[in-house]
């Protein structure tokens, strides 16, 4: 994607919410959805927490994979099917993150996570972040090639495009 296409991206963005920017000095908001719960992944995505000068309650993680993930003290959410019930009701959980209106959400999870797929596309943000997909109907508004194993990589990467769009504090 080029950047003048981001920058377009971007801007219908924010044309469809009327959300304050964080220029204007309101809170900035990350949502990360991983599905590997490996320490080595989450510590990168908590370096970038970091370097973004965020706090704890400006940044949700949750994953999509069967079992819930717990590191240090501060234990995250897991998403999964069975949180969605049959008549459209969705759990406690899935609901607090997906009504959640984050001014970047991050995917970095296999591009065959349907959950991570669903949960992109239902969650509000401002600027969509994931792995390159081979589609040209993707979710996102930006892709950043990846493997999975290359969590540094991502989040630094994703450093630099947000320097570009002017969307750090």
């Amino acid at each position: 994607m080029k950047i003048k296409d981001l920058k377009l991206a971007v801007a219908r963005k924010n044309l469809r919410i009327s959300e304050n920017s964080v220029a204007e000095g309101k809170v900035y908001k990350l949502g990360i959805i991983l599905d590997d719960s490996s320490e080595d992944t989450v510590k990168h995505f908590l370096k970038l927490k970091e370097d973004l000068n965020l706090k704890q309650q400006e940044v949700k993680f949750v994953f999509c994979e069967k079992k819930a993930v717990k590191i240090d003290t501060f234990e995250w959410p897991e998403i999964s099917r069975e949180d969605f019930r049959w008549n459209g009701k969705v759990s406690e959980k899935a609901s607090a993150f997906i009504d959640a209106q984050f001014d970047v959400l991050v995917s970095f999870t296999a591009s065959e996570n349907k959950m991570a797929g669903f949960l992109v596309s239902v969650t509000r943000a401002r600027l969509k972040v994931g792995r390159e997909k081979t589609s040209e109907k993707t979710i996102f508004d930006l892709n950043i090639s990846a493997e999975l194993s290359e969590a540094e990589i991502f989040t630094e990467e994703l450093k630099k495009y947000l320097k570009i769009l002017n969307t750090t504090t």
